[in-house]
C-alpha cells in the first residue's frame, strides 16, 4: 500500500505543485529585477589626475610671484590679535550669561551641522 499512496494523483499533484513554488521563489521578482538593471545600476567611476598639467599664463605665473599668498595673515593682524583677545575676554566678563548663551548656540549649530 506505500507505493500506491506515492503514485496516487493527489501526492503527484502536490510533488508538482512543491516544484513550481520552488522554481518561482528561485526566480524571485527581486532576483529578476536585479538581473536586468544590475550593470546599468554600476557605472564606470570616473578618475582624474590631482596634479595639474599643462602651461599657465605668463601673467598669472607673475601674479603669484608678487602675491604669493593673498589669504595669508598679515604682520598687522597678528599685532592686533592679543588685543581682540583682551576685548572678548572683557565682554564675557562683563556679560557671562550672554557669552555663555553665545557658546552654546554656536556650539549647537556647529553640532547639528556635521
Amino acid at each position: 500500500m506505500p507505493e500506491n499512496a506515492n503514485k496516487s494523483p493527489a501526492v503527484e499533484s502536490l510533488k508538482q505543485e512543491r516544484a513550481r513554488q520552488r522554481e518561482r521563489t528561485a526566480k524571485g521578482e527581486l532576483d529578476k529585477g536585479l538581473e536586468h538593471t544590475f550593470p546599468a545600476s554600476d557605472p564606470v567611476s570616473m578618475t582624474t589626475t590631482s596634479i595639474p598639467s599643462g602651461r599657465t599664463d605668463a601673467d598669472k605665473a607673475e601674479q603669484v610671484r608678487v602675491n604669493p599668498d593673498p589669504t595669508a595673515l598679515g604682520p598687522e593682524i597678528a599685532e592686533e590679535a592679543p588685543t581682540l583677545l583682551a576685548d572678548i575676554r572683557n565682554i564675557v566678563r562683563e556679560r557671562p550669561l550672554a557669552a555663555v548663551a553665545i557658546v552654546a548656540t554656536v556650539a549647537y549649530l556647529l553640532g547639528t551641522s556635521r
